[in-house]
């Protein structure tokens, strides 16, 4: 039996399409190196085919072992905890004072509920087209999506059509263009170039430079507090040496505190009023600032110490309750208890981020998943921290819970992602074809 025969023989009892490609070429190569070392020891071609296929023994026997080893798998666990953080999210909404209504297919209906409904089917649909399509693809593709990101936020700076505090946006319809739409291209982009062997460092330096310029258009400092802290964690577990980590860490925190003395100098001297800094002087200080900058951090120190366990406690009512502020307004409506058990429920996600990252062994799928690990664990600690006031009030979203297009299909897509590697996690680089044989 020659070795394409072979091969036929063994990827014939391999149900997975994509299982089949991959054994088919990696035991091709395999069979090839056993063929050259058949030929050096004085054997025709045609018999050094045959000593290589029958020392892999049986195919049929292979090919079921390899079935067993490459089989693509769902994680239902983690596919049920979408779920289920995709049905409490629709308790914010609920628990709004005053709904928005609006007029569509003949009714009078809730706005911010049939919106909600949207956003979830999308992102749903998002999150299992991921989990199905082959991200291995995505790691040639570095170059592609970071150009089509830096357009894409040149595209908002040069034809947006609306502006809200500052921030410049595209609109249609009811769906905003926004700049968070770019980190999840500049994430897949990143993730493939930080695995690339031949992307050197200065290229690196170079690249992010120039998003951080381009990002420096839009005035959205959550939208760039999240893509450092995702360049910087990527970079952290890149295939740059020790050493190369340890300079560029050592210069960018050369960069935040000349930064950080620079301003502070500027204060004491004056060239920088109160009101420039009115929300930073508004968190160190909310009492003193309390009837304006202060004014959030007072609300929700007063909504905290008057919420109950189980029910609704203090009456206030919170701006962005449904968005930015939205574990504040589930602890003043459905009590402490049902908060803590959603902080508990979005652990479980980066507990699971993380478990599944443990087991895969595929680099760029590692890296994807701790760029998804750093995205929804920064937006979920911040969220929770600012609520507590431990850190300033941003424009940052908790994960699927508050409203709107970019926190849900944004955390879907991250999502999909993880359930994309998870379901190729048993695609083994470099497996012992001869040990699974013989097993």
């Amino acid at each position: 039996m020659n070795i394409k025969q072979y091969l036929q023989s063994v990827v014939a009892h391999i149900r997975s399409k994509e299982a089949k490609v991959y054994v088919e070429a990696e035991l091709a190569k395999h069979m090839k190196h056993s063929k050259m070392a058949w030929m050096t020891k004085g054997y025709t071609e045609t018999d050094a085919e045959d000593k290589a296929a029958s020392e892999m023994g049986s195919p049929i026997e292979l090919g079921k072992s390899l079935n067993k080893v490459h089989k693509p798998k769902i994680d239902w666990l983690l596919l049920s905890l979408f779920i289920g953080i995709l049905f409490l999210s629709f308790l914010p909404i609920l628990a709004l004072n005053q709904p928005q209504y609006d007029y569509r297919f003949g009714h009078m209906i809730p706005l911010f509920l049939s919106n909600h409904i949207l956003h979830i089917i999308l992102g749903f649909v998002v999150a299992i087209v991921l989990m199905y399509f082959d991200y291995r693809k995505f790691a040639q593709w570095g170059y592609i999506f970071y150009g089509i990101a830096s357009l894409f936020i040149i595209f908002l700076y040069v034809f947006h059509n609306t502006q809200i505090n500052g921030e410049v946006m595209f609109e249609i319809g009811s769906l905003k263009l926004q700049v968070w739409m770019a980190i999840p291209l500049y994430f897949i982009a990143w993730s493939a170039l930080f695995t690339k062997e031949t992307f050197a460092l200065w290229q690196g330096i170079v690249l992010v430079s120039l998003s951080f310029l381009l990002f420096s258009f839009i005035a959205n400092l959550s939208a760039l507090f999240i893509y450092s802290v995702l360049v910087g964690v990527l970079f952290m577990y890149s295939k740059f040496s020790r050493k190369q980590k340890v300079i560029v860490v050592v210069a960018v925190a050369t960069l935040i505190i000349s930064y950080i003395i620079f301003m502070w100098l500027s204060y004491q001297s004056g060239i920088i009023e109160n009101y420039q800094i009115a929300r930073l002087l508004g968190y160190l200080n909310p009492i003193a600032y309390a009837e304006n900058a202060g004014y959030m951090y007072v609300l929700l120190s007063d909504l905290l110490q008057g919420a109950k366990w189980f029910g609704s406690g203090t009456s206030h009512t919170i701006p962005a309750a449904h968005t930015d502020l939205v574990f504040g307004h589930l602890i003043q409506s459905y009590g402490l208890a049902l908060a803590l058990g959603l902080v508990l429920l979005l652990s479980l996600f980066v507990v699971r981020f993380i478990r599944i990252s443990s087991m895969t062994k595929h680099s760029f799928g590692r890296l994807l998943i701790i760029g998804c690990i750093t995205i929804f664990s920064t937006q979920f600690i911040y969220t929770v921290a600012m609520t507590l006031g431990v850190v300033p009030i941003v424009s940052l979203s908790l994960p699927f819970l508050s409203y709107g297009f970019m926190p849900t299909v944004l955390n879907s897509f991250l999502l999909g992602l993880v359930l994309s590697v998870y379901r190729r996690k048993n695609f083994i680089q470099d497996v012992s074809f001869s040990k699974l044989n013989a097993n």
